[in-house]
């Protein structure tokens, strides 16, 4: 039978602030990546570790729950998958094998041991069986700093799930528990609703804007009902859903408007495509100012089509496929590449660089891929865009000046 958790048993606070006079400034756990929880490291399990367990002890009222967290990980009375980096923080997550994986808990704690936070699933109201069916209602929730900070209708994430947990979710709502405003990109569709509705940017950068606000009354005056709108933002985090809320607006453009294909097909194409991405594992923000981590596309530039693989710079030769449109298409670029634009010329005639052959989908405003690598559209920033892109900015973009 799957053990019910509840609120006042399951869930426990994790987070603590290191002394900054403390030895803990000197810990390292990033040695622990890829390693079980029991796994010794100079002698030392994860679970062991000094780091880990004075934030456990620290925070943990609950001995049960101490007890679950690292002596039924450690024991085998749980099952357990390898440690994970997350970015500067590491993550482990076990869970009782009889639950198949709806009882779970899981530890977030930074390389140095100063911050953690926790999860805890578990079973609410709704998990009795009906009719021979399991009718469950699984949530997480995660604490920090002694308050419930998010809950999730779902389990404790899984490492195939952290990343873009921890980055979307978790993060920005510990933020916004200690105060601190997020700062986000919302890139959608801009639509309002009647009365205290508010307005809300629904896509893949979706936000929420209060109604009567001065946020929303700047963003519907600048970008427009309907339009695709970018809005640099700081934002909060409803704990309760994990929606992300305007709080105040740094800069609103109309980033995106599809241009009618016309002209010849990579004219067309470039209408849907040209654009600054970063690979969508990485996010914008983390590829912001790396050439190495950028795709640049230009494929109606009337000085020739290009693009830039990170620090590749590769003269579009010619392209066949699918015809543009604004559902989705794919696109075959012959191209031939070398290490700078000066090289445009002699690429183009042979003289310089190595022909190749990539495969461009495009299927959304804001996403695409290249090779089966998913990238994301990023603001377009004139620190790090490429001198050649911005010299002559596609049709398609119409906000350079972030």
């Amino acid at each position: 039978m799957k053990r019910q958790l509840t609120l006042a048993t399951a869930l426990v606070v994790l987070m603590v602030g290191a002394d900054p006079g403390s030895a803990q400034n000197t810990v390292d756990l990033q040695a622990y990546a890829g390693r079980y929880p029991w796994d010794q490291v100079e002698g030392v399990s994860f679970l062991d570790n000094p780091a880990v367990k004075s934030a456990v002890a620290g925070a943990l009222i609950d001995p049960d729950l101490r007890q679950m967290l690292l002596a039924d990980t450690g024991s085998g009375n749980a099952i357990s998958i390898p440690v994970i980096a997350v970015g500067d923080y590491l993550y482990m997550r076990a869970f009782e094998a009889a639950s198949g994986g709806d009882v779970s808990w899981g530890l977030l704690v930074s390389r140095d041991g100063s911050d953690a936070v926790a999860c805890f699933s578990g079973f609410g109201e709704g998990g009795a069986k009906t009719g021979g069916n399991a009718q469950s209602s699984v949530r997480s929730f995660w604490y920090a700093d002694g308050d419930i900070f998010l809950t999730r209708r779902s389990t404790c994430p899984g490492n195939e799930d952290i990343q873009d947990e921890v980055q979307y979710r978790v993060l920005p709502a510990l933020a916004t528990l200690r105060g601190e405003p997020q700062y986000e990109w919302c890139f959608g569709v801009l639509n309002t609703g009647s009365g205290m509705a508010g307005s809300a940017i629904t896509g893949d950068g979706a936000c929420f804007i209060p109604a009567d606000s001065d946020a929303q009354r700047l963003v519907t005056h600048t970008c427009g009902e309907g339009k695709i709108c970018l809005v640099e933002a700081l934002v909060s985090v409803d704990g309760d859903d994990g929606q992300k809320l305007i709080r105040e607006v740094l800069s609103v453009n109309q980033a995106i408007e599809q241009a009618a294909p016309v002209g010849s097909y990579l004219e067309q194409a470039g209408s849907f495509a040209d654009g600054i991405y970063a690979n969508g594992k990485i996010g914008c923000d983390a590829a912001n100012g790396a050439a190495h981590e950028q795709v640049s596309i230009h494929l109606s530039r009337k000085a020739r089509p290009a693009v830039q693989l990170g620090e590749r710079y590769c003269a579009v030769i010619d392209a066949a496929g699918d015809a543009p449109n604004p559902e989705g298409f794919q696109t075959t670029l012959q191209i031939r590449c070398g290490s700078s634009p000066d090289e445009d010329a002699a690429l183009r005639g042979g003289a310089a660089g190595k022909a190749d052959i990539v495969v461009l989908n495009v299927s959304s405003a804001r996403e695409i891929s290249l090779q089966d690598s998913s990238l994301l559209r990023c603001p377009i920033r004139q620190s790090s865009a490429p001198e050649w892109w911005l010299s002559e900015p596609p049709a398609n973009v119409r906000a350079i000046q972030f």
